[in-house]
């Protein structure tokens, strides 16, 4: 795993050995910022399902500004430590040991860019999606990048959500939607 562009470029990355989580393939993640790359700069960033941080820390070496993330594994939560630690990002970075639910409840700010890559077990992101939108933590033109198992999802059909891309490569799709508030 590896950050593929940016004052990072280059930098490895270390990621949870096993099952526990499933990083995303760097065709994937290649496609998906080079739909995303003019909304990332000085974007204020929600990355709900860490890992091992790759998917914020390639935000953070874009340009965004901030990146909240979450994870609920400590093992996992340790490496995500440690990558931030390595790219000496701990300013720019805030990590929570803790579920997306209880983050998604406590959670006060808005934000530009959010993650939503659940384990594939979890069939959760739709309805993340909907509670970010109802709970008012979407910035207007919030960009929604969410990664799952192909064919768990039907596509949102919500007046204020557009697509602006919709992909599957391999077992995984991804849709990545922009938020327009009212």
């Amino acid at each position: 795993m590896r950050i593929i562009t940016g004052k990072h470029k280059s930098r490895v990355l270390k990621t949870l050995k096993g099952p526990n989580t499933r990083p995303m393939m760097d065709r994937m993640k290649e496609s998906i910022f080079n739909t995303i790359d003019s909304y990332i700069e000085g974007a204020n960033v929600l990355d709900l399902f860490g890992g091992s941080g790759a998917l914020s820390l390639e935000a953070i070496s874009r340009g965004a500004k901030h990146s909240t993330i979450t994870e609920i594994n400590f093992d996992a939560y340790k490496i995500i430590l440690e990558n931030v630690q390595a790219l000496k990002e701990e300013n720019s970075v805030t990590i929570y040991k803790m579920s997306y639910q209880k983050l998604l409840q406590d959670l006060k700010e808005k934000f530009d860019l959010v993650f939503v890559d659940p384990p594939y077990k979890l069939e959760v992101a739709n309805s993340i999606i909907e509670e970010l939108i109802k709970n008012g933590n979407l910035n207007n033109e919030a960009i929604i990048v969410s990664h799952y198992y192909k064919g768990v999802y039907s596509v949102l059909d919500k007046e204020n959500l557009e697509i602006l891309k919709h992909n599957v490569m391999g077992t995984s799709e991804y849709i990545i939607y922009k938020y327009i508030g009212k």
